[in-house]
């Protein structure tokens, strides 16, 4: 299978809207998913190039398209978020958290969780 890259956004909230529809989905939901409106043609143009770039697999069901997610979201967001963190912050998470923190897109309380969080995994789950 070809390596995958990061989706840009327009794709990506194509991906969620098939994520999010537990199975396949048809192109008149997926359309509705989405937040942004989009012509039919302009979605057949991205479902294309998702199908080309190996993400969807499309299925003919009578007249209807059924699209299937070929790698899940929880796959796509552990491959997306070793890319940032490679690219963005040469792989140092303290990097990556502190640039959040001094952003100020980390609160006491999510630190907190974060903190509780490396524990258990330090723990073992324990």
């Amino acid at each position: 299978m070809r390596e995958r890259r990061s989706l840009p956004d327009s794709e990506l909230d194509i991906m969620l809207a098939v994520w999010h529809s537990r199975g396949a989905a048809t192109a008149p939901a997926i359309l509705e998913a989405l937040e942004k409106p989009l012509t039919a043609s302009a979605l057949h143009s991205y479902l294309k190039r998702l199908e080309e770039k190996g993400f969807l697999r499309c299925e003919k069901a009578g007249r209807v398209n059924r699209y299937t997610a070929l790698m899940s979201e929880e796959d796509y967001r552990r491959q997306a978020g070793g890319m940032v963190l490679e690219k963005l912050y040469e792989g140092s998470l303290k990097t990556f958290a502190a640039a959040l923190w001094d952003g100020g897109r980390l609160t006491r309380a999510e630190v907190a969780e974060l903190r509780d969080y490396l524990d258990e995994l330090e723990g073992g789950g324990e």
